[in-house]
């Protein structure tokens, strides 16, 4: 069985960007860093830019897409995105735009399936991916306010899981951020609580799942130590890997 290998170079509202092999293949999920860092951290770990197969966007949020274009320059792969994120991405040449629509499952390589599903966040169409090759599954979901069983139904069954983790309820409260953003940040199109979170890890690991990354991370309201201690005091017991994402593109995860 082949092994999957998971560099987070960067998770989070400063940028988000995700490189992932899995069978023979290098992908990236998100443009949201700037190229001089993706390129640096993919030679560190003996990896390149150009061999990267296909890109795949979330949604057209700026710290998922600001180096789409710069990024896109360096290598030739396709695009993969629901047509709403297009905007952000309109300058990459229009030959190597592929639009693959949310709730779509396709052979996007040879052997290696990948499927789009819709998650609720900010009223933008924002999808989840899952990659399946040579009977290994990754499955990604992060900025989504609300889990739910169409949303876990597409998770069961992944070797690796990259979940949101986003902020400590209390924290988000009692911190700096103004009522009106608190309010939209806890609702159902807003973002990803610890709490639930841990909730969502805990039935995965009883479906099967051993392996997750905590993505998402709030610098203001969170901290990683709160993030990976609410997910393991919830999972007590449990023999899972966590694994909590930290911008800093300095591992190499091999699963």
């Amino acid at each position: 069985m082949s092994s999957i290998n998971i560099i987070p170079i960067g998770s989070g509202s400063t940028g988000n960007c995700i490189y992932l092999e899995i069978g023979a293949y290098p992908l990236l999920i998100d443009m949201g860093i700037g190229y001089r860092r993706v390129r640096d951290v993919l030679q560190k770990h003996g990896r390149d830019l150009s061999d990267v197969k296909a890109i795949f966007l979330t949604h057209g949020h700026y710290d998922h897409v600001k180096a789409a274009p710069a990024i896109a320059n360096h290598s030739a792969c396709n695009i993969y995105c629901d047509e709403s994120a297009m905007y952000p991405i309109r300058k990459i040449d229009e030959n190597r735009r592929i639009v693959h629509k949310i709730n779509e499952t396709a052979e996007i390589l040879p052997g290696l399936i990948v499927s789009s599903f819709s998650v609720p966040h900010d009223y933008v169409r924002t999808c989840g991916y899952t990659f399946t090759c040579q009977g290994r599954k990754v499955s990604l979901v992060t900025d989504c306010g609300q889990m739910s069983e169409d949303i876990i139904s597409n998770l069961i069954g992944s070797d690796v899981v990259i979940i949101e983790c986003n902020h400590d309820v209390e924290m988000l409260k009692k911190g700096p951020y103004p009522y009106l953003l608190q309010k939209r940040i806890l609702s159902k199109f807003g973002h990803l609580s610890n709490d639930d979170c841990a909730d969502t890890v805990l039935r995965l690991y009883q479906e099967g799942t051993k392996h997750f990354l905590l993505a998402h991370v709030s610098l203001i309201n969170n901290t990683f130590e709160i993030a990976y201690q609410t997910v393991k005091d919830r999972t007590e017991g449990c023999d899972l890997d966590l694994y909590v994402c930290k911008d800093e593109g300095d591992d190499l995860l091999t699963y």
